[in-house]
């Protein structure tokens, strides 16, 4: 069977991923998580575009961590003067084309990371919308071998938000028909990030 393209694009009906919460308390922060993750399922659940639907499967629950605000932290975005376009290797073994946008620097668990950031190239880019891929020591244990995502809305500002308690699964970790980008070799960080949508259990 022809793989299909997991594309990475965006939409509010499917999951928002970015809030201004500021100034909220945690309990604000976590209700408003637990919205994000109600409205996944939703789109899993009743969606024509849900990868259920389209392969004709019985959903199953998704499992996620407990939701944890020391998992949202302030990084510093180091945008590439000179963006250039790079293969990213997918589940099918085939690669796509993606725009080398920026690193992002941050703190987590009292150590430095950073992150790639990507635009996906072609048709469906939508504008501010970017896109990284990681992997962590919990990859292939407790969630999805394959990485998970984060999409991200970035504007002009170089300080943004990286929430981890909205990482999410590609498509493939539901049905494996689907070609999706796995995490760069930068983007395999070296602790456990128990947060955000655990392995699907099939």
């Amino acid at each position: 069977m022809k793989k299909l393209l997991f594309i990475l694009i965006p939409a509010a009906a499917v999951v928002i991923i970015f809030y201004s919460l500021s100034g909220n308390s945690d309990e604000a922060y976590i209700s408003k998580v637990a919205d994000t993750r109600a409205e996944r399922v939703r789109f899993l659940k009743t969606s024509q575009q849900s990868p259920f639907t389209q392969f004709d499967l019985k959903y199953k629950p998704l499992s996620f961590f407990t939701i944890d605000p020391s998992y949202k932290v302030r990084a510093n975005l180091e945008r590439i003067q000179s963006p250039s376009r790079v293969m990213i290797q997918s589940s099918d073994g085939t690669s796509a084309p993606y725009s080398k946008f920026a690193y992002a620097s941050f703190k987590l668990q009292g150590q430095s990371f950073k992150l790639l950031i990507l635009k996906p190239a072609g048709f469906g880019a939508l504008p501010n919308t970017y896109f990284t891929a990681f992997a962590d020591d919990t990859s292939g244990e407790s969630t999805y071998g394959g990485g998970r995502y984060l999409d991200l809305q970035i504007g002009k500002s170089d300080n943004i938000e990286i929430d981890f308690n909205l990482a999410y699964n590609p498509y493939c970790a539901y049905v494996s028909e689907y070609s999706c980008p796995l995490p760069p070799a930068e983007n395999v960080l070296p602790l456990r990030i128990e947060a955000g949508e655990k392995d699907y259990n099939h």
